[in-house]
């Protein structure tokens, strides 16, 4: 029985967040102009939606930027999708006012970007980063993002401040990935010329090894061959005593006990032997 499996779809590959969008993706299609807008207002209020970037590439959103009744959601959704709190409190003049529950998202977003540079962040930077007034509601608004999954993190309250374990992705700056890339791109050749190092240091090390291993061979063969010289030595030895080249012990003793030198010590051993014993010893010819 014959199984036809199918290509997953990209949807399948989605995030959770980037699932939520969706229906405000479909909607966007046919919504324009002050409708569009109105798509924004409800999108950066929509309870869950965190991430934009798609919707800031659909062409009725684009086409926002180029009305000037219009252009400033589609700065404010941007600031949305990459930007913090402080970016909107800097051009607030110039931007929509927005909503509690607005603020509140932005606010939540701007601490999953400062865990970027910062796993572990004080409730004093945040309560002046964030313009909240007290500890409980920051505290408060912490704990809405970790039930949100948007960061996963716990609060130190002895420490005062609040240790961000991960948190999710937000939508890239423009030129950002370019960036994301290049970093990629130097790494990779990093790792390819320590690759590329350590497979010569292999190399060498397996070279030296070969080498070592043939001089052992070498020096076990000679060692063998030295072994083998040597009893064949010994046995010849043994066995030629009165051979050719063996010299007769007989004649060396008589050669040596005829020498005057030996006469002259034999003497005077003699000598001083007798003149301890009181007499003198003459020596007989």
């Amino acid at each position: 029985m014959s199984t036809t499996t199918t290509p997953a779809s990209t949807e399948s590959f989605k995030s959770p967040f980037g699932r939520r969008l969706e229906p405000h993706l479909a909607l966007s299609k046919s919504a324009k102009g002050a409708a569009c807008v109105q798509l924004i207002k409800d999108v950066l209020a929509a309870p869950g939606v965190v991430v934009f970037g798609e919707l800031l590439d659909m062409p009725n959103v684009v086409d926002l930027k180029n009305n000037p009744d219009h252009e400033r959601y589609h700065r404010l959704l941007e600031i949305f999708s990459y930007g913090t709190y402080q970016d909107y409190l800097q051009n607030k003049a110039t931007l929509p006012e927005i909503t509690k529950v607005q603020r509140m998202k932005l606010q939540q977003l701007s601490i999953v970007t400062l865990s970027e540079r910062a796993h572990a962040i004080p409730y004093s930077d945040l309560l002046t980063y964030l313009e909240i007034d007290n500890v409980r509601q920051l505290e408060d608004l912490i704990m809405d993002a970790i039930y949100q999954n948007m960061i996963n993190a716990s609060l130190d309250q002895k420490l005062k401040q609040v240790e961000i374990h991960s948190a999710m992705g937000r939508d890239l700056r423009p030129g950002q990935a370019q960036v994301m890339l290049k970093v990629l791109e130097d790494w990779t050749k990093t790792s390819e010329a320590l690759l590329q190092a350590l497979n010569a240091k292999m190399a060498q090390v397996h070279e030296n090894y070969q080498k070592e291993k043939l001089d052992k061979e070498q020096f076990e063969t000679d060692l063998e061959r030295i072994k083998k010289e040597a009893a064949s030595g010994s046995g010849k030895h043994r066995k030629g005593a009165s051979g050719p080249h063996m010299m007769d012990t007989d004649v060396i003793d008589q050669h040596m006990y005829q020498s005057a030198e030996y006469m002259g010590e034999y003497e005077r051993m003699n000598y001083g032997a007798g003149k301890r014993a009181g007499k003198r010893v003459t020596h007989r010819g």
